[in-house]
């Protein structure tokens, strides 16, 4: 609001036309002087149409911006040519306004008893010194927790779900200072205004300066650019009527007419946006692909159209018309606007080369969609039942709207990105990929495609996409998808057998007498070391995983006959994952020790157990399903949907609890094992909130802690946060999230030196700069190899730390 459009900013632009020849647009100036002649007659013919049809408000988008044209805007040519949405030319360089980034912001949130209620206010916002004035509806919070359940908005945005006097609708507005002191007391200020003056009442309000409150709830609102793109049941949401705009004080009387509308036509869709400038962002339930879907589309955008227009409204507010609203631009403009339309065109384009169909002579606004039978042409069956997707990968994929939170180099997604930089290492990059070669029009090929594959190969399956995007894009699972049909009829690369049957192979070692202990000392001669990475298709430059002379299963069976313990809180059962049943038994005997020592039966089930993760992750998504269908036939006498599955590594956590019940959805026992999985630390937490002992000394150490990326997804840290402070130690968190081997991706030819840097962004430093004592904690086995090859510093599990703990 207070910073303008992309117009208001711009100062000189230079354009290439359709002959290749530059031009330099200005404030009154042209460097062509053909050019700049018929601009200025394009202009005299028709002064009374620009001043009177044009600029009549900021927001006035649709159309050519050629009010920057009169005399009284300076003749402004680069000004009019911005938004020209590239049907006249090239923009090849521009020169734009800065603005100084203001020394402090406080924002208020105000609750109101409507969504009409917040946009009938939020001219007031302006008026009294806003610099932003967003605004949202209850409908948006309702899809936000359908989508991510409790996010912290309760507690912190005023009138949301659970308080006692709830809203309808809310404004976020900001105000600047040159303090944070100053910045607070004009947002209080605003909040006194809005109640003395506004006719709408305010329900409730909040006014916050600290940093991470701020950005908790400016999420909220954040989150709806990707979030709209579903609704609340799953059901897609498609834009075209995206962004338009009303003069602000006729914003309230517009938004009703448009839920009208969506009630008429049997749509759904969730407004929001800029209600400060007038401006709503919606996408609706349109059902593109059917003739009664495709004829209730036309019909909404033409009376979309005539509504926006009966409130001197625009189009577009933002965006542009593109291809899905030129051909509604003579419900808004008269016939003398629309031919200067075209003569502008004509003048930057007299060939018309650049993007015909838009603005000018446009196409039907309901040709070319995208949605709908053309774009499954290449879609396949999954194995994942995709139950929020309906099933289809095409649904899947179609969840990314472009938002770009995945460009991000201050959160966890996308981690080969925040390397690499390249938008196709992107999950929004790799979504568009898979969108292309499901359409089978520039990746004919569909799953044999090779160019997909390479987009596909940087993604770390981290999962971090699948929590921290807005509409959960879960690229790991399309990965693992696609890497399934592109190999159904090739060779796979050897680190899929290697890697991905390592659970089996390590099992089968420790089946055989002394056949663990032998392998694991002879891949300590450099030699054969170098022979079987050659052999089993690992980078060259990794350092070879460790063998444990003896399976933790095997060790807790000794134990369990040698060993009387008391039991007062009844049945655990603790899982014995491939990685540290295998290759760190003593993190297990530890957590063994301890649930012991909280007073519980701690079972370990027996015989070949795993997850399926190495499997899934190399896509081999058959071989998963049968060893995840083994293992519950291995544990069907204890699913019972109630006795905790205690499990020590997050990633196979992760696959139980989420995976699995996809790959196996008929199976009500893979459904019954996900509600009994329970991460330690988790476990831990409730066991001491129902009231049981607590064992441990105060450690009063410090901590470092790398979250593994797939705890982070399922929710975060808290849990283990919250036992570390129970045991005095005071910890602190790697922000960056994935520690750059992600299981058997780093291990993989090519990989390495990418798996290192992004150890090397915060994790490694971190580490090498820890003080001595200080505890460098990580419950993932693939974050403690990561550490100790990058650093020499072995990480520790939270179970060796309160193993350490217990009293004595």
């Amino acid at each position: 609001m207070q910073w303008g459009t992309t117009a208001d900013n711009v100062v000189e632009l230079t354009i290439m036309r359709a002959d290749g020849e530059l031009v330099t647009l200005g404030h009154g100036t042209v460097s062509d002087p053909n050019l700049e002649k018929q601009l200025i007659a394009l202009r005299d013919e028709n002064l009374a149409m620009l001043r009177t049809e044009l600029g009549r408000f900021p927001r006035q988008v649709s159309g050519y911006g050629l009010h920057h044209l009169t005399q009284e805007a300076g003749f402004d040519v680069a000004k009019a040519f911005v938004g020209s949405e590239g049907t006249s030319g090239i923009v090849v360089e521009a020169v734009v306004r800065l603005v100084e980034r203001p020394a402090a912001s406080a924002l208020a949130v105000m609750a109101f008893e409507s969504v009409f209620d917040a946009a009938g206010a939020a001219p007031l916002a302006k008026r009294a010194g806003a610099s932003t004035a967003e605004g949202m509806g209850s409908d948006l919070l309702d899809a936000l927790w359908m989508s991510k359940g409790d996010t912290g908005a309760d507690e912190l945005l005023p009138g949301a779900h659970g308080n006692p006097r709830p809203a309808g609708g809310w404004l976020y507005c900001e105000t600047t200072g040159d303090s944070p002191e100053q910045a607070g007391q004009r947002a209080a200020a605003l909040v006194r205004k809005f109640e003395s003056e506004s006719s709408h009442r305010l329900v409730d309000s909040v006014v916050v300066s600290d940093h991470q409150e701020v950005r908790q709830l400016w999420k909220i609102r954040e989150s709806a650019a990707g979030l709209v793109t579903r609704l609340p049941d799953g059901r897609e949401a498609w834009p075209s009527w995206e962004d338009s705009a009303v003069p602000p004080e006729k914003l309230a009387d517009y938004l009703r007419d448009l839920y009208g509308l969506l009630d008429k036509h049997g749509l759904e869709g969730v407004p929001f946006g800029h209600f400060g400038d007038g401006c709503v962002h919606i996408r609706i339930s349109f059902t593109p692909g059917t003739d009664a879907g495709m004829a209730t589309y036309r019909t909404f955008m033409e009376e979309a159209a005539a509504t926006v227009a009966r409130y001197d409204g625009s189009l577009s507010g933002e965006h542009g018309d593109g291809r899905a609203r030129s051909e509604l631009l003579p419900l808004m403009y008269s016939p003398d606007a629309l031919s200067a339309f075209t003569r502008f065109k004509q003048i930057f384009d007299p060939t018309g080369l650049f993007n015909p169909g838009i603005l000018v002579d446009p196409e039907a606004l309901d040709d070319n969609l995208r949605p709908g039978p053309g774009q499954r042409k290449k879609e396949f069956i999954p194995l994942h039942a995709l139950s929020r997707d309906g099933g289809s990968l095409v649904n899947a994929v179609n969840r990314c709207a472009g938002v770009g939170l995945c460009r991000t180099e201050s959160d966890a997604m996308c981690p080969s990105f925040q390397i690499t930089g390249d938008e196709v290492h992107s999950t929004r990059g790799r979504a568009r990929v898979l969108s292309e070669m499901l359409r089978g029009e520039v990746f004919t090929e569909g799953t044999d495609s090779e160019q997909v594959k390479d987009a596909l190969d940087l993604c770390l399956s981290c999962h971090a996409c699948a929590s921290e995007c807005p509409v959960n894009v879960d690229m790991a699972t399309y990965k693992s998808e696609f890497l399934h049909q592109h190999y159904q009829k090739r060779r796979r690369p050897m680190a899929h057998y290697s890697m991905g049957w390592l659970p089996l192979t390590s099992h089968l070692l420790h089946r055989i007498p002394g056949a663990a202990w032998f392998a694991d000392k002879a891949l300590r001669i450099r030699p054969v070391e170098q022979l079987v990475k050659r052999l089993g298709g690992i980078d060259p430059s990794r350092k070879m995983i460790n063998f444990a002379s003896s399976s933790f299963q095997s060790r807790a069976r000794r134990r369990r006959r040698n060993t009387q313990v008391e039991h007062t809180r009844g049945k655990v059962i603790l899982w014995p994952d491939s990685f540290t049943n295998h290759l760190d038994p003593a993190v297990p005997m530890d957590a063994l020790e301890v649930l012991e020592a909280l007073g519980y039966e701690v079972t370990v089930p027996q015989g070949f157990i795993c997850c399926g993760l190495t499997w899934h992750s190399t896509g081999q998504l058959d071989t998963a399903q049968k060893v995840i269908t083994r293992t519950l036939d291995q544990l069907e006498d204890n699913l019972d949907g109630e006795t905790p599955v205690v499990c020590l590594e997050p990633s196979c956590a992760a696959m139980l609890i989420d995976t699995a019940p996809e790959l196996l959805p008929d199976d009500a026992r893979a459904h019954s094992l996900a509600q009994q999985v329970v991460s330690f630390s988790e476990f831990l937490t409730s066991h001491k909130q129902a009231g049981g002992i607590w064992p441990f000394e105060k450690l009063q150490m410090d901590a470092l802690s790398q979250t593994h990326c797939h705890e982070r997804s399922r929710g975060g840290h808290d849990a283990t946060s919250s036992v570390l402070e129970d045991v005095g130690v005071n910890e602190e968190s790697i922000q960056t999230g994935c520690c750059g081997l992600a299981g058997n991706w780093g291990f993989e030819p090519g990989h390495a030196q990418m798996s290192r840097d992004l150890g090397e962004r915060e994790l490694f430093p971190r580490v090498r700069a820890a003080t001595q004592g200080e505890a460098i904690l990580a419950d993932g086995f693939s974050c403690r190899t990561q550490i100790e090859e990058g650093t020499g510093v072995r990480g520790k599990h939270l179970a060796q730390l309160l193993k350490n703990a217990l009293h004595r």
